[in-house]
């Protein structure tokens, strides 16, 4: 029987130029019960990053190892670098920009506890701040207006915007299946946390944490999502995402569709994998200009976005155009 003192929980944290928020992220993971390791890739930063990580890490006496890679990676490789390189029960995404509430480490490793024999993920609905100012954060979801029973559901969409990566959580048979098609999905991933959680939904499980600790998810100038937000009167953010930005979307999660295509084959047969192979093939279209009834079909899947206004913008680009290359 596993108790949370004897799993090998690894935190997995990829940096690059990162010296002006590493250590806030850093030290905001010491506050939990459980034990883990930060496996820590610095994907060749040309600042004081590597100083700031290996310095912080000794004074808040958490355990540290080193990954290092001859060449750049950029995300998502960064992050498929140190899955494929780390072996542990329980596994978390952490992003070098925010900041984790006390007990995240320890309430997703309660979660999934039950399941560890299973390929399953679970997330929690991320407190979104502006550049510095924690203090006051917004949930994803209401900006989203997406209720939480919609989210806790598993979710066919392959944006899976209500799965932040930074707040993931997953086991090591799910690791186990992306290691069986990491060349596909290094070649094709959109992101490592839509990859993680549609690999998760077709094989085993992914749910919402409700009520759980979760993540202060700082948006700014220089997110890697390239940010899908702004923040209107009163400081309040919005999700606004531009003609270029869709477009760009749209051959991302086009390709993380085609991508996901080749890797079912590595995948347990299951009738979640049928349904999800069918949005797949749907997404997979989006590159090309869509036809009416191809949207609804799509609508109708939530096959792109959990939010409404956001899928309906994605309609509208995808009705005038195609994505180009």
């Amino acid at each position: 029987m596993y108790t949370s003192q004897k799993l090998q929980v690894a935190v997995l944290l990829p940096t690059y130029n990162g010296e002006k928020y590493v250590e806030q992220q850093i030290r905001s993971l010491r506050p939990n019960e459980t034990d883990f390791t930060l496996h820590w890739l610095d994907d060749h930063s040309t600042d004081n990053t590597r100083e700031i990580v290996r310095s912080v890490a000794a004074s808040a006496r958490i355990s540290l190892r080193e990954w290092h890679q001859p060449q750049r990676l950029g995300v998502p490789c960064s992050f498929f670098q140190l899955l494929e390189c780390v072996e542990a029960d329980i596994y978390l995404f952490c992003d070098q920009d925010d900041i984790w509430q006390p007990g995240k480490i320890s309430a997703t490793v309660d979660n999934l506890l039950p399941d560890l024999p299973r390929p399953v993920i679970c997330f929690s609905d991320p407190l979104l701040f502006r550049e510095d100012n924690p203090e006051r954060g917004y949930r994803l979801l209401d900006i989203m207006k997406v209720r939480p029973e919609v989210a806790m559901q598993e979710s066919r969409t392959f944006m899976a915007l209500v799965g932040y990566g930074n707040t993931q959580g997953f086991t090591k048979p799910l690791r186990d299946l992306y290691v069986n098609h990491k060349d596909v999905a290094r070649e094709y991933a959109a992101m490592h946390d839509i990859w993680m959680y549609n690999v998760a939904v077709a094989s085993g499980g992914a749910r919402l944490l409700s009520q759980a600790p979760t993540t202060l998810y700082r948006w700014h100038a220089t997110n890697s999502s390239e940010g899908f937000g702004s923040w209107g009167r009163g400081r309040i953010p919005r999700l606004t995402t531009s003609w270029k930005q869709h477009q760009n979307l749209r051959r991302a999660v086009s390709r993380n569709a085609e991508g996901f295509i080749l890797a079912s084959e590595t995948l347990p047969e299951s009738p979640k994998l049928t349904e999800l192979l069918s949005v797949a093939r749907l997404v997979s279209s989006i590159r090309e200009r869509q036809s009416p009834a191809a949207m609804i079909r799509l609508t109708r899947h939530r096959a792109i976005w959990a939010c409404k206004r956001l899928a309906l913008e994605s309609a509208a680009v995808c009705l005038c155009s195609d994505a180009g290359h």
